[in-house]
């Protein structure tokens, strides 16, 4: 990812912060029909897990330019969701979710250079994810 990625990616979800609980909405809706055998991983409330979802992401963004910390957060991630029982084919219906909310969200001011941006980003924390998890294993 390249510095200007990272200020695309920093700038973007500074703008949707203030409606975060509508992605996270939006999010899991998509989230489950591309990946319906993972509803069982979560409670039926998903308010909380709404907000676990956009603070692990504001954690992400927050450490784009430190690097350590951002290998850090993603690596204990990967390897609490791999306790989970999160397997490598749900962080494409993850990935696909996430950049299709932003899609939703955004409309016509999710550029193409947003949406690489996203896609590196979620590309680099996918890879890091799926490491440690199997590292955990």
């Amino acid at each position: 990812m390249t510095p200007g990625q990272a200020d695309l990616i920093r700038h973007s979800f500074d703008a949707i912060w203030p409606v975060h609980g509508k992605i996270a909405g939006l999010f899991y809706r998509r989230f489950f029909e591309l990946a319906p055998d993972t509803r069982r991983l979560f409670p039926s409330d998903m308010k909380t897990q709404h907000l676990k979802l956009m603070d692990m992401i504001a954690a992400i963004v927050g450490a784009l330019d430190e690097r350590e910390q951002f290998q850090s957060i993603i690596s204990h991630t990967g390897r609490q969701h791999a306790d989970f029982g999160v397997a490598p084919r749900h962080f494409d219906a993850f990935g696909e979710s996430l950049i299709w909310s932003l899609e939703q969200q955004f409309g016509c001011a999710f550029t193409p250079e947003l949406r690489v941006a996203w896609i590196a980003l979620y590309d680099a924390v996918r890879t890091e994810m799926i490491r440690a998890a199997r590292g955990a294993a």
